[in-house]
C-alpha cells in the first residue's frame, strides 16, 4: 500500500470520528432495555381491558367525531389515537375523566382523546418515556438502526418494520407457513392488536433494531 492510500485513509477516519462519537453519545443516552421487556410492554397494551361508557363516545374538542365503540362495550387493547402517546395508566385516567376513546388521522391530532398511535406504541415498547410524541414514522431511525441482514429470516422479536410517513409495527416472530407476527397500534382494528400478517402487506417497510438494546 502506498503513502497516498494511507493519507486518504487518515483523512476519512478524521472526518468520521466526530460523527461516530456524536452517534455513540446519543445512543448512550437512550433508555436501555431487553427484547423480553419490549415484548412485555407490547402485551400490556394489547391485553389491556377497559369498558367504554357513554361519555367516552364524544370528543369535546371536535363536533364531528365518531366513536369506534359502543356504550358499555368491553374492549381488549388500548385504542388507536392519531398523535396519541398514552400509557395504559394515563389512558385509564383520561377515560375516567370522560375523554373520548381513540381517534383517527381524518380528525387530526385532538387534545380531548385518549390512546396511542403506531409510532408512540413502538417507542413505548422500546422503553422511550411517553412524555411527548418525540418519534414518528419519519424519524424512528434516530432510535432504531436499519438492519442490513436478511429480514425475511433474521429479524428478532422486538425489532420493528417502519414505513416512513405511513406506519410502524413491532415484529414478534416468524411462522412456519411463511407469515410473521406483529403487534401494532392500527387504525383498522382501532386499537393495539397482536396478530399474524404477510410480507406482501408490508412492502416498502424498513427493518429497524432499537439502538438501546443490551
Amino acid at each position: 500500500m502506498n503513502s497516498t492510500f494511507w493519507v486518504l485513509g487518515a483523512v476519512l477516519l478524521v472526518g468520521l470520528c466526530p460523527a461516530i462519537g456524536q452517534n455513540t453519545a446519543a445512543i448512550a443516552r437512550l433508555p436501555q432495555t431487553t427484547r423480553e421487556e419490549i415484548l412485555a410492554r407490547a402485551k400490556t397494551f394489547a391485553n389491556h381491558k377497559w369498558t367504554c361508557s357513554a361519555k367516552n363516545l364524544h370528543a369535546s374538542c371536535y363536533a364531528n367525531y365518531r366513536s369506534d365503540w359502543k356504550d358499555g362495550q368491553v374492549i381488549t387493547g388500548i385504542p388507536y389515537n392519531w398523535g396519541g402517546f398514552d400509557s395504559p395508566a394515563s389512558f385509564d385516567q383520561k377515560i375516567a375523566k370522560g375523554m373520548a376513546a381513540g381517534s383517527h388521522s381524518r380528525y387530526g391530532v385532538l387534545s380531548c382523546t385518549a390512546g396511542i398511535d403506531c409510532s408512540g406504541f413502538v417507542s413505548y415498547c422500546w422503553g422511550i418515556p411517553l412524555k411527548s410524541h418525540t418519534y414518528t414514522t419519519s424519524n424512528m431511525r434516530d432510535i432504531g438502526g436499519e438492519l442490513k441482514s436478511n429480514w425475511f429470516t433474521d429479524l428478532q422479536p422486538g425489532d420493528a418494520l417502519d414505513k416512513p410517513g405511513s406506519h410502524v409495527v413491532l415484529f414478534t416472530g416468524y411462522n412456519p407457513d411463511g407469515t410473521f407476527n406483529i403487534c401494532e397500534a392500527a387504525g383498522g382494528p382501532a386499537r393495539v392488536v397482536c396478530h399474524k400478517t404477510t410480507w406482501s402487506t408490508h412492502k416498502g417497510f424498513i427493518p429497524l433494531q432499537y439502538k438501546g438494546l443490551y
